[in-house]
Order: C-alpha cells, then structure tokens, then sequence
C-alpha cells in the first residue's frame, strides 16, 4: 500500500537521453507509478470517467492527487503524466478499457 511508504526518497530522477534528441527522460520508481495507479483509479471511481473517455481537466486531477500521495514530487501533467500513460496504453492493452 502506497500510505506505508510516504517516507520514502521522492523523484525518479533525470537521466540524459543518448539520441538526437537534448530532452532528458525521467526514470519513475514504483512508489510514483503505484500512486498515478492509485490516482486514476480513484479519477474513475469519482466519476471523470465519460463513455469515450476522460472528461476535460482530469489530467490536473491527477496530479493534484500526486501532491497529495507524495508531497514535493517534481511530476506534472505534461510531460510526465501523459508521457506515462501512453507508455503503459502501449505497452499494457489492459488499461484500454480502463482509460
């Protein structure tokens, strides 16, 4: 359970990209995608959920919802959150029918 470990090291870190490319890509530990799990699950069980999707502004939801689980976390919206969900929508066909 998420509540267990809050005092644990936040931030999964930021390594440098090795392509083309001069963004860097951060690392998630588990605690972080254990609590964006947690979020979305309770971002559809409050009803955010619409029959083609999310309504508008669950996004900031979420990451309201990530301050809370983890106080000082550096993940926002856009690029971590979005970046994530689609990384899982790819690599997990199970949260299709979830999101």
């Amino acid at each position: 359970m998420i509540c267990n470990k809050m005092d644990a090291p936040i931030g999964g870190g930021i390594e440098p990209k090795k392509n083309k490319s001069t963004r860097a890509i951060r690392s998630w530990i588990r605690i972080e995608e254990d609590a964006l799990i947690h979020c979305l699950l309770d971002i559809v069980s409050d009803g955010w959920k619409a029959d083609n999707g999310f309504k508008a502004g669950f996004q900031r939801e979420m990451e309201k919802g990530m301050r809370k689980l983890l106080p000082g976390t550096d993940i926002v919206v856009t690029p971590h959150i979005n970046s994530k969900i689609h990384v899982w929508k790819k690599d997990y066909g199970v949260l299709s029918d979830l999101l």
